[in-house]
């Protein structure tokens, strides 16, 4: 294990469960310091107890502007890596899904560039010249280049999921034309998730997008039906950390 002053410091939002408690999983055992901001930090508590002196938790939301700007913090110093994970808690209305906060995704993404903008503007922190990457789990379902999920799975996506997805549509224009538009960012978009156990990164199959009005040349479309969420997480950790 390397020392965890070597490696790139990481602040993860939605990491008490899904793809980010995955990240965290793999990024504490790895030996990165981790920033965590979590409404209930008991969650956290094993890996807490595992990993004392590495995973640093913030009690609070995504509503809470000063707990962000502290969990974007380490040792005086901005992180290198941001995760947003965050999403919606469903429940049934009708034939589809909604919640409570429609626009969730979108906030908390938007809370997140708002409190790095502060944090830059206040100068009290030691800043990295290229400033932090920014990752951010999106769905598939929602890109303009043309269909990237399975027909047989369209009425879910585009009906029963409807809510969640245009949700996630505004957090990636937040991402893509809005408050990180100058920023280095990569939003990954999985298949409909799953537990159980990871099939390994040697099974999964990975397209690219790159924004803009014309394909890139190294564009490629991938179409799947479900991906397991550790193993998203897996593939977050070692390819954009």
């Amino acid at each position: 294990m390397a020392s965890s002053s070597s490696l790139p410091t990481i602040a993860i939002f939605g990491a008490t469960g899904g793809c980010c408690l995955a990240v965290l999983k793999n990024a504490l055992k790895a030996g990165h310091s981790v920033n965590v901001l979590a409404r209930s930090p008991s969650k956290l508590s094993s890996l807490s107890a595992s990993y004392p002196s590495l995973l640093h938790i913030t009690e609070g939301d995504i509503s809470n502007l000063p707990a962000i700007k502290s969990t974007l913090v380490h040792n005086n110093r901005v992180v290198d890596v941001i995760v947003s994970g965050i999403g919606m808690t469903l429940h049934r209305e009708g034939m589809g899904f909604t919640s409570n906060d429609v626009h969730i995704c979108e906030k908390a993404t938007s809370a997140i560039l708002q409190g790095l903008k502060e944090l830059e503007e206040e100068g009290k922190v030691e800043l990295s010249p290229a400033g932090p990457s920014f990752v951010a789990i999106s769905t598939t379902g929602i890109s303009k280049r043309g269909r990237d999920v399975p027909i047989a799975m369209l009425p879910l996506y585009h009906w029963m999921l409807a809510v969640p997805h245009a949700d996630k549509k505004k957090m990636e224009d937040v991402i893509i034309e809005g408050e990180g538009k100058d920023r280095r960012w990569i939003i990954v978009r999985p298949s409909l998730l799953v537990d159980g156990e990871p099939k390994g990164l040697e099974k999964l199959r990975v397209g690219i997008e790159v924004p803009g009005k014309a394909e890139k040349k190294q564009e490629h479309k991938e179409v799947g039906y479900t991906i397991r969420r550790e193993d998203v997480g897996l593939w977050i950790y070692e390819e954009c950390i």
